[in-house]
């Protein structure tokens, strides 16, 4: 290939090396995944085994399509369609215009620590614009990926958010190519040095510069147009995304799920990048505790970026305000500390209730999203009388109806939260044998996400909250109720009146399936005959590990 081809590959494979590829038509559980060997088609793949997919390939080498082989686990079952329509877009959006590669960039920690430079002669539109397309798909990467692991790894994200992207006509880095030749330089990313001496220089020096572009970029903006609902992209249904945290591991899924969430993100093209850079690229599960320390702390200042960005949407009277709310008690230290200020001048092109903006923002996104929202939610934002999707089973609009009584209040007020696990599978069953499953998530509250350590004193319990949403949202199910649908009514109340341990016993007793249960491993089993029916392709073997006997 040339040269343009060369950098296009690369650039692609570094962005799917961890996708589930499987062919749009083609067997349901079929599913690959790219390598890179030192032989072509047609002779058995030879594999270039590196840490990471930026690593120097030592030699010649070939992108090869390979049989995903074994057990397909959920939680790393990260799916990618391939199909003649998406190869055409690759070529429109790599192909379509005319731009030139001087000379390939090598390997090696300068190149890994910003992809930005490396990919320089790529257009910055139609690698973003891949992204955009995708986006379920890379925000996956780094939520569901190795990198999101434990408490530590997830404790800087909260427990239920919505994403958003910036539109690339919006984004200043795509449209104006000064503005990118002044950002490029500052959006280097830690961890290529793991000197366990070192962590706390590398990570002021990364630190500075971030905030230097974040500057830079609050500066630039305040310049431009003020920000409208042009800003969103709204392209296709990957637009609108939730993220669920489930104590020490997390998911995604398309959409705006649940009640209105405490914060949102709002990515641009730069941010998305390193997030994907950051998280998943350059992430060595192998690396030393300097590595391991130096990608959590950056991912902190990720966070606290796509969270700004959405606060620009905001009246600009009110953001200061915000943010604070979103950095209580020891996260004001962490802002002084750490962060750049809000751009609290220029204002906002979305009329907003000033006593509820965001709120208000959330409802009318909703509306004017419409089918772009993959994820209509009347259980847990029910606005009238009839809380249940439409064009159910009246049976199981029934069961909606009631579910819908435990979602969205806070712990104060409905006391059994606090004798729940993360993620409850219910298992609805009609008097016809059909069944629906939905999955009933805990929303843990935090005075702040700004630390690494020390959950359990920014942890709110009496505001947590209950999501309660069809399908299987998590990898770990924590637990499952089998609840006929005419006593769905009953267990809700149940539910409701349950103040204490014992009371929540006798819910466990009468619809929970502990371990001992007879039929545990057939109730546990049906949770993948469920995927499989409703969405063979994400189906995968979920992980018992976590199940709680209550």
């Amino acid at each position: 290939p040339g040269a343009r081809q060369a950098l296009v590959g690369r650039w692609l494979f570094e962005h799917l090396f961890l996708a589930h590829i499987y062919f749009e038509g083609g067997e349901t559980q079929h599913f690959f995944q790219w390598v890179r060997s030192r032989t072509p088609s047609g002779q058995p793949v030879d594999l270039i085994a590196t840490r990471r997919p930026d690593d120097d390939p030592g030699s010649d080498f070939y992108y090869r399509l390979v049989p995903v082989q074994g057990v397909i686990v959920h939680k790393t079952h990260i799916t990618y369609a391939m199909s003649p329509q998406k190869l055409a877009r690759v070529r429109q959006l790599f192909y379509g215009t005319d731009w030139t590669v001087d000379a390939l960039p090598g390997y090696g920690p300068g190149h890994r620590a910003n992809p930005f430079l490396t990919f320089e002669a790529i257009p910055a539109a139609a690698r973003y614009q891949f992204m955009l397309d995708n986006a379920e798909y890379f925000v996956r990467t780094f939520i569901r990926g190795p990198v999101c692991r434990g408490q530590i790894a997830t404790d800087v994200i909260r427990d239920q958010f919505w994403v958003l992207f910036q539109d690339p006509a919006h984004d200043h880095y795509i449209t104006d190519a000064t503005y990118r030749g002044h950002a490029m330089p500052l959006l280097a990313m830690p961890g290529q040095n793991d000197d366990v001496g070192s962590v706390l220089s590398l990570w002021l020096s990364y630190r500075d510069r971030r905030n230097q572009y974040e500057d830079l970029r609050r500066d630039s903006y305040a310049k431009m147009p003020a920000p409208g609902w042009s800003t969103l992209w709204a392209g296709n249904d990957n637009a609108l995304l939730t993220v669920f945290r489930h104590f020490d591991s997390a998911s995604v899924n398309k959409g705006l799920i649940g009640d209105v969430p405490h914060s949102m993100w709002l990515f641009d093209f730069p941010l998305l990048e390193r997030t994907y850079y950051q998280l998943a690229v350059n992430f060595d599960v192998y690396g030393n505790v300097s590595h391991q320390a130096q990608t959590r702390l950056y991912f902190d200042l990720i966070r606290n970026g796509a969270e700004i960005n959405f606060l620009r949407l905001m009246p600009a009277d009110q953001r200061d305000g915000m943010l604070g709310d979103l950095y209580q008690d020891g996260g004001k230290f962490k802002m002084w500390l750490d962060y750049q200020s809000i751009d609290d001048d220029t204002p906002t092109g979305i009329k907003l209730d000033a006593k509820a903006p965001q709120r208000d923002f959330a409802f009318k996104l909703i509306e004017r999203a419409g089918s772009l929202n993959a994820a209509p939610d009347p259980i847990n934002r029910c606005t009238g009388a009839y809380c249940s999707r439409a064009n159910l089973d009246s049976t199981f609009a029934q069961a909606e109806q009631a579910l819908s009584r435990l979602t969205s209040r806070p712990a104060a007020g409905l006391k059994v939260i606090d004798q729940l696990p993360e993620a409850s599978m219910l298992r609805i069953e009609g008097s016809d044998g059909k069944r629906m499953m939905y999955s009933m998530l805990r929303n843990r509250a935090h005075s702040n996400v700004a630390f690494l350590l020390g959950e359990s004193y920014r942890y709110i319990p009496g505001l947590d909250t209950l999501t309660i949403y069809p399908g299987v949202l998590s990898s770990y199910p924590n637990f499952i109720f089998n609840i006929p649908a005419a006593q769905v009514p009953a267990f809700v109340e149940a539910m409701q009146q349950s103040k204490d341990q014992a009371s929540f016993e006798q819910i466990v007793q009468r619809w929970g399936i502990r371990r001992t249960h007879p039929l545990f491993w057939t109730y546990f089993h049906d949770l993948n005959r469920y995927l499989q029916e409703t969405e063979p392709r994400e189906a995968a073997v979920l992980d018992m590990n976590r199940y709680e006997n209550l």
